[in-house]
């Protein structure tokens, strides 16, 4: 290589996992001989699986169910890209689980639910998790049709594309205790990661919205049509509350 070349946490990723592509893998080997911070980044994604295991031992008798992924069907997303979303949805639930031992979830009444496992799971997200994301108008409306066909609510594109300053991304499947969950995620102007999220609703959610603090991240939920929404990221509260008037509107 000519210079310093830039990977991302998802590629890094796949390189640990030996699921990248051999050119990847090659470029990120020879950049790793004459660059000290990369090592320091493989250092910061490689899990503690003694932990993780110590952390399951206490946990087992009481814990919550994991996202259940594996019901989800083929057609919710293409082929190339389950696997993927698989894998950050279970490094995800490894991060729930220990963030849940040590307590650094919100505290509830009845412990973690839903809402508690998508914002450690958003946590995960920074800029360039959703920067190189990219698609024209026909594979996004595709995309998103597949993904709310799974989860039983449609949702305009239209909508998602007029919520400024909020970009939109992409929309991908993800589960909880063998609900489907839809994950539609968007950039900021400013390079922060949002989430809108819903699954069929448990009868216990609210139809006027509930604004919240998950994770550190400005929250909303509210509840419309047999179905739970959350919208999460970042910390501008107001930018949260202006944008869940929209959704609440629209959707």
């Amino acid at each position: 290589m000519t210079g310093r070349q830039t990977f991302s946490d998802e590629q890094l990723t796949a390189y640990l996992d030996g699921e990248a592509e051999p050119v990847l893998a090659d470029d990120i080997r020879i950049a790793l001989e004459t660059d000290p911070e990369l090592g320091k980044r493989l250092d910061g994604l490689v899990i503690d699986t003694s932990q993780v295991a110590t952390t399951f031992k206490g946990l087992l008798a009481n814990a919550p169910h994991p996202p259940d992924l594996s019901e989800v069907p083929s057609e919710a997303a293409e082929p190339r890209r389950v696997p993927e979303f698989l894998k950050y949805a279970a490094v995800a639930f490894i991060a729930v689980a220990i963030g849940w031992s040590s307590g650094s979830l919100t505290s509830r009444d009845a412990g973690p639910d839903w809402k508690d496992f998508v914002a450690t799971y958003h946590a995960l997200y920074v800029t360039d998790t959703l920067a190189p994301v990219s698609q024209d108008q026909a594979d996004a409306e595709a995309e998103l049709a597949a993904v709310a066909n799974v989860v039983g609510h449609a949702v305009d594109l239209d909508v998602l594309n007029n919520l400024p300053p909020l970009t939109y991304k992409r929309a991908q499947v993800l589960g909880f205790e063998g609900t489907p969950l839809m994950q539609m995620t968007f950039l900021t102007d400013q390079g922060v990661p949002i989430a809108l999220c819903l699954i069929r609703s448990s009868g216990s959610g609210k139809a006027i919205p509930d604004f919240a603090e998950l994770q550190g991240m400005s929250a909303a939920t509210w509840s419309k049509d047999g179905f739970d929404f959350l919208l999460i990221g970042g910390t501008d509260a107001p930018l949260i509350r202006k944008v869940t008037d929209v959704l609440v509107a629209q959707l």
